[in-house]
């Protein structure tokens, strides 16, 4: 009854929040569903059904046409060995030709390679003539006796005479340079440029190779198309077959084309209606969502105002307390019960008749013998104390009573003298729960001030979730009327 209370008060608060009535909500989710339209099924079914037959009909023509085709050209596997032949022979010769080429292009590679290698040595020793600046190792003795002169025969400042002297070394390092030059220059001269005619005539003679398997494959070739003509010249008026073929084929396809247009706009509003759903599914869970949250906020702060009270509540361990204090007001009363037994064992005066006299108890027995004087006494007990049973001091105690001591996890006391230990370990367990009851009792204090720091924060969430779900039902509400 409290949920279903709940419920109703949730579904009237959700209702009040939107500004409805609650016959108008109905009419609104009424409204909604309309919008969505279902594919029909049974007319896609139907339509397809169409399509296939319209399919059948066209593929069904089509291979009337292709027998009437086969029939009308005989000789085909002849005609493709033969045609097969010719192309096999054209392969196997335009391999050999490749194979060929690839000669050809390496022996011009290694011509070219060798040529580059000779213009790069001349060059090189050009390059190398060129940075030396005279031709003979004579010119540059006779440069430095030049210079070698003006310094004898001229007045020279200390800095032109340095200068002269800087330019005979550098003459000087030039003439090692010659050595290497004309090393240089031998090597040119001895450089081997026969091998390039030799490869050339072997370039030449392949290239002879290669024309005549060119001749001998355009041979073949002439003769796999004279095939071809006679073979089409035979078949007559087979070019109007394969065209009206063709023409089929392509109908065939236009309509195989538009069937699948038409399947795949199907299947695009079927995903499209159950997108819908799915939407109109997750809109209902969020709103389900909003409206626990709402309820887990509320019962989120009523259960704060509850901690935060300071009502009597009971108290941790109580229960146990309790039953300790009951157990040692039982094991007391017991301990004045026997006192009481005590204080009513009192003398006795027995009137002991002339010519008697009185013997004394033995150990234990509580029974008394007169025996007159010149007969023997008679074992046995008094007359009044006949038929007693022997007390034996032990304690009965009653099923309640032991399921008691066995609540607080002790044995009952079967004697008085078990009593005063029993009592010392009740007492260690009722100030072991005393402490217990304190500590929860502060804890308990803690959680309640805990509680009322929360309460501000319970209210705010609480504030929250509702203009959540106030805002939720605006947008649902709104909805239908921006579809419309």
């Amino acid at each position: 009854k409290v949920e279903k209370k709940a419920q109703e008060s949730s579904a009237h608060r959700l209702c009040v929040a939107s500004g409805c009535s609650g016959a108008m909500a109905p009419k609104a989710a009424a409204k909604v569903e309309k919008k969505i339209e279902k594919p029909d099924r049974d007319a896609f079914d139907k339509e397809m059904a169409q399509y296939q037959t319209d399919i059948e009909a066209l593929q069904k023509k089509q291979q009337e046409l292709t027998k009437k085709i086969e029939g009308r050209m005989g000789g085909k596997e002849e005609f493709q060995r033969k045609k097969d032949e010719f192309t096999s022979r054209m392969d196997e010769l335009q391999e050999k030709i490749g194979a060929l080429m690839a000669q050809k292009d390496t022996i011009f590679n290694e011509i070219k390679t060798t040529q580059n290698k000779g213009k790069d040595m001349k060059s090189e020793l050009n390059n190398m003539k060129k940075s030396l600046g005279f031709n003979s190792v004579q010119e540059i003795d006779d440069a430095i006796a030049d210079i070698e002169y003006k310094m004898w025969t001229e007045t020279l400042t200390l800095k032109k005479e340095k200068e002269y002297i800087a330019q005979i070394s550098q003459l000087r390092k030039r003439k090692p340079e010659f050595t290497v030059y004309a090393n240089k220059e031998a090597e040119v001269q001895s450089f081997d440029t026969s091998g390039v005619g030799q490869m050339r005539a072997s370039a030449a003679e392949l290239t002879e190779k290669i024309n005549a398997l060119r001749d001998e494959r355009r041979k073949v070739k002439e003769g796999r198309d004279k095939l071809v003509e006679e073979r089409r010249a035979k078949q007559g008026d087979m070019p109007e077959l394969f065209d009206e073929r063709e023409g089929i084929s392509k109908q065939l396809g236009a309509k195989i084309r538009e069937r699948n247009a038409k399947r795949d706009e199907f299947y695009t509003a079927q995903r499209e209606f159950n997108a819908k759903l799915q939407e109109e599914k997750a809109a209902r869970w969020e709103k389900q969502k909003v409206e626990r949250d709402v309820k887990n906020a509320e019962w989120e702060k009523s259960k704060l105002e509850r901690q935060a009270e300071d009502g009597d509540e009971d108290l941790p361990f109580q229960d146990e307390i309790n039953l300790v204090s009951q157990v040692m007001t039982y094991c007391k009363s017991l301990v004045k019960s026997e006192e009481k037994k005590e204080e009513k064992k009192t003398d006795t005066k027995f009137e002991v008749p002339e010519g008697s006299e009185m013997l004394v108890k033995k150990k234990d027995d509580d029974s008394l013998r007169v025996v007159v004087k010149g007969q023997k006494a008679k074992k046995g007990k008094a007359p009044e104390a006949a038929g007693k049973k022997k007390e034996t001091g032990k304690f009965k105690h009653q099923l309640e009573t032991l399921h008691l001591f066995g609540s607080v996890k002790l044995d009952p006391p079967l004697t008085a003298d078990e009593i005063p230990a029993l009592l010392e370990k009740l007492e260690g367990k009722l100030t072991e729960l005393k402490t217990k009851q304190e500590d929860a009792t502060k804890d308990l204090r803690e959680k309640r001030e805990e509680a009322k720091k929360k309460l501000a924060e319970a209210a705010a969430n609480v504030e929250a979730a509702k203009k959540k779900l106030d805002s939720h039902v605006k947008a649902e509400k709104a909805k239908p009327a921006e579809e419309e």
